[in-house]
């Protein structure tokens, strides 16, 4: 049951095996209305430096993994913000005899999470493997290689390629990010994304229901948007085919639950702790 990967969308952004690729809207976006916007202090931009989200994932009854994604920092390169940030996905270790998953993400991303360098490790007890991209936006290429990784920290590369883009990319982690941004709005999009050097298509509709979701870790029903859509390739835990994604209907666009499918079945994402400066958890009309 182990694939290679790298984050994806909606909340397939939790779990492909992606690196880059460019966004492609079928029809204008229309921004949907929504009654909670900054009213919780929850003001500025969807990124924000110091964030922290943690989920569960789980298949049946089986608690069978983590995912964390932290913020870390910004800075300001040739006149643009790029926000540093990464994922930790671990699989349960009481489930090591059905799938050992150890794999870690970092992106850098402009403010509209479109990215610029993203590396991968994915780690087992007996060795540690990365994927690197570099994407130079001037000269329309991206550069791309792998190789292992010593315990000591020392890269050592075993191979390297180099493709042509014609527009601003995303990896998989930026895509968590971009979807989150984009939450509200309504329309259709197929996003082209790399698993290793093969562009494959995720279908990706936004908007496509305001509603309530309850989850154990927020006392009360929250506000959200939901999205759907499918993944024409295999990822992590054997996802492939169609998702689900919903989001907090506010400016930080935090995803509360995801399902999607996978191989044998489906598996569910669930929100669990999180931080994130002046922010609450927007609750709907009636909620108490």
């Amino acid at each position: 049951m182990r694939v290679c990967i790298s984050l994806g969308i909606g909340i397939l952004l939790f779990l492909q095996t992606t690196a880059g690729g460019t966004l492609q809207n079928d029809n204008g976006s229309v921004q949907t209305s929504h009654q909670n916007g900054e009213s919780n202090g929850q003001t500025g931009r969807m990124l924000q430096v110091g964030e922290e989200l943690e989920y569960s994932v789980h298949y049946s009854f089986f608690h069978i993994g983590t995912i964390r994604f932290k913020v870390t920092s910004m800075e300001v390169r040739n006149g643009k913000a790029i926000y540093h940030a990464y994922a930790i996905m671990d699989s349960n270790p009481s489930l090591s005899w059905l799938v050992d998953l150890h794999i870690r993400f970092y992106t850098d991303m402009d403010q509209d999470a479109f990215t610029y360098q993203w590396l991968s490790e994915d780690s087992t007890a007996k060795s540690i493997t990365y994927r690197k991209m570099r994407f130079d936006y001037e000269n329309h290429t991206m550069y791309y290689e792998w190789g292992n990784k010593f315990r000591t920290g020392e890269y050592k590369k075993e191979g390297d390629r180099t493709i042509t883009i014609s527009n601003p990319c995303q990896d998989g982690l930026s895509l968590f990010y971009y979807a989150r941004e984009h939450a509200r709005e309504k329309r259709q999009s197929k996003i082209p994304t790399f698993v290793d050097t093969n562009e494959v298509t995720t279908n990706i509709n936004f908007g496509v229901e305001h509603d309530e979701e309850e989850i154990d870790a927020i006392k009360y029903p929250i506000d959200v948007m939901k999205l759907d859509g499918r993944a024409d390739f295999v990822g992590v835990f054997g996802l492939t085919g169609g998702f689900e994604g919903v989001f907090t209907n506010d400016v930080a666009g935090i995803p509360i639950t995801a399902r999607m499918k996978v191989i044998l079945g489906s598996i569910k994402v669930e929100l669990e702790n999180w931080k994130r400066e002046n922010w609450t958890a927007p609750k709907t009309a009636n909620g108490k």
